[in-house]
C-alpha cells in the first residue's frame, strides 16, 4: 500500500517538474531573445540543469553553474586569442581553468562547470563573437527563470509524504514490539528470534528512508513562500522521529539480549513473562500521535523491578553486555560463550 501510494506521489512530482521545465524553457528562450542573445537556446539549457527537485537544490545549482561559468569564460578570454582550437589547447584550457576553481575552494559540480564552459565559449567563441557574452548572459536567464517559477508555481513539499512515512513506520514499529511480546511469553523460540532479527533490519531499512526524505523535505521548504505551516509540521515530526530512533534502538538491544538470554538457557517462566508484559507496556508509546515529551502514560510503564544491590550494578552490567557483544561479533570471543 505504501509503495503504491509512493510511486504515485513521486509520478506526480515528475509530471509537475516535467510541466515546469517545458514552461521555463519557453520562457527562457523568449526572454533570452528579448534580451539580444544569438544562442537562445542557452538560456532553455541552463533551465533544464538548474531545475532540481526541490527549490534550495535549485538555487545551489544554479549558483554553481554560474561561478563555473564566469571562471571558465574568464580563463577563456585571456588566453584564447593567443590559442588555436585542438585537442591540446582544449585540454590545457580545462586544466588551468579547473585548477583555477580549485584554488578557490569550488566544489565538484563548480569545477564540471568550469570545464563545459571553457570547451563551448573556446570553441564556439572562435565561430562566433557572441557566444561569450552570450552564454553568461543566457546562462543567467535559464538560471533565474527556473528558480522562480520553482518558487511561485507548486513550489515542492514533501512534508504530507512525511507525515505518511512515519506513520508507516510507527504501524511497524508497534507491530515488531507485540511481536516481541509475544515471541517473549510464548517461550522465545529460536526460529522466531530470527525471523524478529530480520524484521528488525528491514525496521531500520524503513527508518534510514524516512529520515532521508525528512532531509528532503527541509530542502523542499527552504525558500518556499507559502510553507509556514509545514514547516511547523515538519519541526514536530522531526522530534517525533528523533525518539522513534531512540525506541528502535531499545528494540535492537532487547532482540539481541532476549536471543542471547534464551541461548544461554537461564531465563526462567517468571521473567520471560515479566518482560513481555513491560514490551507491552512500551509499545502504547507509540500508539499516539502526540510527541513523547508532552504525552503521559496512564499508569506506570516501567513495570521491571530489580534489587538494590543489582541496581548499584546496572551500568556496569550493561556495559559489560554491550562490550562483549561487540567482542563476539568480531571474532573475539567464542559465539556460544555464556
Amino acid at each position: 500500500m505504501k509503495n503504491n501510494e509512493q510511486l504515485k506521489k513521486q509520478m506526480e512530482n515528475k509530471a509537475l517538474l516535467i510541466l515546469k521545465m517545458a514552461l521555463a524553457s519557453a520562457l527562457s528562450w523568449e526572454i533570452a531573445k528579448l534580451a539580444g542573445s544569438h544562442h537562445p537556446y542557452l538560456a532553455p539549457i541552463s533551465v533544464i540543469l538548474c531545475l532540481q527537485t526541490t527549490i534550495k537544490r535549485s538555487i545551489r545549482f544554479s549558483y554553481h553553474r554560474m561561478v563555473g561559468t564566469i571562471i571558465g569564460i574568464s580563463i577563456v578570454v585571456l588566453f584564447a586569442p593567443h590559442l588555436k582550437v585542438n585537442g591540446w589547447t582544449i585540454g590545457a584550457l580545462i586544466l588551468i581553468a579547473c585548477f583555477v576553481a580549485k584554488w578557490l575552494k569550488t566544489d565538484e559540480t563548480t569545477i564540471h562547470q568550469v570545464a563545459l564552459t571553457v570547451l563551448l565559449v573556446f570553441v564556439l567563441g572562435h565561430k562566433s563573437g557572441n557566444y561569450p557574452m552570450d552564454r553568461f548572459r543566457d546562462t543567467l536567464i535559464g538560471a533565474l527563470v527556473a528558480v522562480i517559477l520553482h518558487m511561485l508555481i507548486y513550489p515542492p513539499n514533501y512534508t504530507e509524504q512525511v507525515s505518511k512515512s512515519i506513520d508507516h513506520f510507527v504501524a511497524h514499529l508497534t507491530a515488531t514490539f507485540t511481536k516481541v511480546s509475544e515471541w517473549a511469553e510464548s517461550g522465545l523460540e529460536k526460529h522466531i528470534g530470527y525471523a524478529i532479527q530480520i524484521e528488525t533490519n528491514r525496521i531500520l531499512e524503513e527508518l534510514h528512508q524516512t529520515k532521508n526524505l525528512i532531509k528532503v523535505a527541509t530542502d523542499s521548504l527552504s525558500f518556499n513562500p507559502f510553507a509556514k505551516r509545514s514547516k511547523k509540521d515538519l519541526q514536530s515530526f522531526q522530534q517525533r522521529i528523533y525518539y522513534l530512533s531512540q525506541s528502535y534502538s531499545y528494540l535492537s538491544n532487547i532482540v539481541a539480549i532476549l536471543t542471547a538470554w534464551s541461548e544461554a538457557g537461564t531465563i526462567t517462566p517468571v521473567q520471560q513473562s515479566i518482560w513481555a508484559d513491560q514490551i507491552k507496556a512500551v509499545t502504547s508509546l507509540f500508539q499516539t500521535k502526540e510527541i513523547p515529551l508532552v504525552f503521559r502514560l496512564k499508569g506506570e510503564t516501567l513495570k521491571v523491578v530489580i534489587p538494590a544491590d543489582l541496581e548499584e550494578q546496572q551500568f556496569h552490567i550493561s556495559l559489560f553486555y554491550e562490550t562483549r557483544s561487540l567482542l563476539k561479533k568480531l571474532g573475539q570471543l567464542p559465539s556460544n560463550k555464556g
